[in-house]
């Protein structure tokens, strides 16, 4: 049985509608980079589902009712229980997003020769790590097609590569669920495995937890072992392993801004509070205003139930099902997005002519549609096989925001595109930069 939206719609808002001769225009205008095309233009945005959440009436009555200009506002208490009781983590700091945890955890803690550890990090985990001189080291497991927790860190190399390192030298990051390994989920199994490792060896552990509830969830429905349990008391588990915790609220948190840093350690948590009040202001509220606290306690409770989570999910496999039904090729099992293998979608189309550029191009000429491609798709060469990662088209699926009917609609697009993928031509590109700014023309 299908799963049900387990809200109603209070409030509407109308898509963009605009012609196909006039997304061809924007397209031209924005030199063949969707990323540069105005979100007006866009009638459904999958790039991320990032601060793209529909935030429901109980958030913003919530917000209605906070007091804000207060120097120790009643909303970082509660916002402090609740992070608390989810976690288990006494020392709670509210960002205000993910980036600023990152960058306030890495600023205290690193120092000349720290080396990070992680399954993989986002794009701006990274920079944050390089700006303070830390070394990254991605150690993700070996993928094995249709196994249930591809996003694994590998344990082995793991212990490896921390031989001999010292310390206070390192420390080693799970992000969960995995972005860059198709948004598959990490193993309970391989959070407490890599936990013992890194205590045996006294290096902290944390988790970037911006979809943690998503995570949990996928360890309820893929492990038997925790089937009969509560998604909220296998991420109490899941936390339970770490020395702290920082998320981005934008994502399970259902909120549009916002984010958290929670640590056991009272030392460590008197180090970031320091450096909050630097960089952030009050570091009560971290630069949020106090309604945003109470958005975010509303939605860290509503985000961890069940019943949504099932939809959640369900909506994702039910997504992909209906692209495989159209013919598209993807990263199967379903994680936190669908990952599209644009290289086999559009076979014609050489590895070095960026299929996966030509695809999303596609998506929003034919139908309006803005997928996302990773980071370093503009370096590929021809070698490259066609099930690399930088083939993927990634679509994200903002929270409560798109209906079934939706989804099939964009599953229709991709049909149309398929049935006639000899007019989709493969790019090159005409001025280099980061993949945001990249300009690039159809190689005809």
């Amino acid at each position: 049985m299908a799963s049900v939206e387990p809200f109603r719609v209070k409030m509407v808002e109308p898509l963009p509608n605009i012609s196909r001769d006039e997304r061809v225009n924007a397209m031209l205008d924005s030199g063949y980079n969707p990323f540069k095309v105005p979100d007006r233009l866009v009638t459904f945005d999958l790039w991320t589902d990032s601060g793209t959440t529909a935030m429901s009436s109980q958030q913003w009555a919530a917000m209605m009712e906070s007091e804000e200009g207060s120097f120790i506002p009643d909303s970082y208490f509660k916002f402090s229980e609740t992070v608390e009781s989810l976690t288990g983590f006494l020392h709670v700091l509210p960002v205000h997003q993910g980036r600023a945890a990152e960058h306030a955890l890495f600023s205290v803690l690193g120092k000349p020769g720290f080396t990070l550890f992680s399954n993989t990090l986002y794009a701006t985990t990274k920079s944050n790590a390089q700006l303070v001189d830390m070394a990254t080291t991605h150690l993700p497991c070996t993928w094995v097609d249709g196994a249930p927790f591809n996003g694994n860190i590998d344990c082995y190399k793991l212990e490896e590569e921390l031989a001999g390192v010292e310390a206070d030298h390192a420390m080693v990051i799970l992000t969960m669920t995995s972005n860059n390994q198709a948004g598959q989920p990490v193993s309970m199994a391989n959070i407490k495995r890599t936990s013992e490792i890194c205590h045996e060896k006294g290096i902290r552990m944390f988790m970037d937890g911006c979809r943690f509830a998503e995570n949990a969830y996928f360890i309820k429905v893929r492990d038997t072992r925790y089937a009969s349990c509560s998604v909220r008391d296998i991420a109490r588990e899941m936390f339970s392993y770490f020395d702290g915790l920082y998320l981005s609220a934008k994502k399970d948190g259902l909120c549009n801004t916002g984010g958290l840093i929670a640590v056991r350690n009272e030392g460590l948590f008197r180090q970031l509070r320091s450096w909050l009040n630097k960089t952030e202001g009050k570091w009560r509220l971290g630069g949020l205003a106090s309604r945003d606290h109470k958005a975010i306690v509303t939605g860290l409770l509503e985000g961890t139930e069940d019943r949504y989570l099932n939809y959640r999910i369900e909506t994702l496999t039910q997504f992909g099902d209906l692209l495989k039904k159209a013919g598209v090729a993807i990263v199967e099992p379903v994680g936190s997005a669908v990952y599209v293998n644009a290289a086999k979608c559009l076979p014609h189309i050489p590895t070095h002519q960026y299929p996966a550029w030509a695809l999303n191009c596609a998506l929003f000429v034919e139908g309006g549609i803005r997928g996302s491609h990773l980071p370093d798709v503009l370096y590929v060469e021809e070698s490259i096989d066609r099930d690399h990662r930088k083939h993927f088209v990634k679509l994200c699926i903002p929270r409560r925001v798109y209906t079934l009917s939706h989804l099939m609609f964009v599953a229709d697009i991709f049909k149309q595109i398929l049935a006639k993928k000899e007019r989709v031509f493969g790019m090159k590109i005409v001025s280099e930069d980061h993949y945001y700014k990249a300009q690039l023309a159809p190689v005809v």
